[in-house]
């Protein structure tokens, strides 16, 4: 993640419920222009932060009648991302981008530090919990999918697997109602 991004972060979330006081079309297109300059990104490179930031400002984008050109400058980058794994196949069988947009939503705020632990890190204890919705995990214990027995390093391994951040960028999408150009 990029080192000022608690700031970034506060804002998206104030501009998501409603009470940011900055220009809002402007904090969107930043978003969208700082995703856009990492896509293709490097493997260390931000790309998950930025389209998780796009995710957030969705429902302003979608509801909160942008100005013009906002929801297609989104949709652009958005479109980039999404292509950005080429339909590439992966080990995980189970992606946090399959759960609802607005439970991924409601779970940033709390756990955005834990989805930014580096790879190397020393994670057993870290808990399903802390890196998914409570409620989310039940759901998913009670439809015996995969996630339900996953160990929280486990989970935390598909919120950074690369095809993550093309996942949530078509998660956006749909929530805009748009489709991948």
């Amino acid at each position: 993640m990029p080192d000022d991004w608690q700031p970034l972060f506060d804002g998206w979330e104030d501009l998501r419920h409603g009470y940011h006081y900055g220009d809002k079309d402007e904090t969107v297109r930043d978003c969208a222009r700082r995703l856009d300059a990492t896509v293709p990104g490097a493997e260390e490179s931000p790309v998950l932060f930025w389209t998780l930031g796009l995710l957030m400002l969705t429902p302003y984008v979608a509801f909160g009648e942008p100005g013009p050109g906002v929801k297609d400058e989104v949709v652009g980058v958005l479109s980039r991302v999404a292509r950005g794994d080429d339909g590439q196949a992966c080990a995980h069988g189970w992606h946090p981008y399959d759960i609802e947009v607005d439970d991924v939503l409601e779970f940033l705020p709390a756990g955005l530090d834990e989805l930014s632990a580096p790879a190397d890190q020393d994670l057993d204890d870290l808990l399903p919990e802390h890196v998914l919705p409570a409620h989310c995990l039940e759901e998913l214990e009670d439809q015996e999918a995969e996630p339900a027995s996953l160990s929280g390093p486990e989970i935390l391994a598909r919120w950074q697997c690369p095809r993550a951040a093309s996942g949530f960028a078509r998660a956006a999408l749909d929530y805009l109602g748009a489709t991948v150009r």
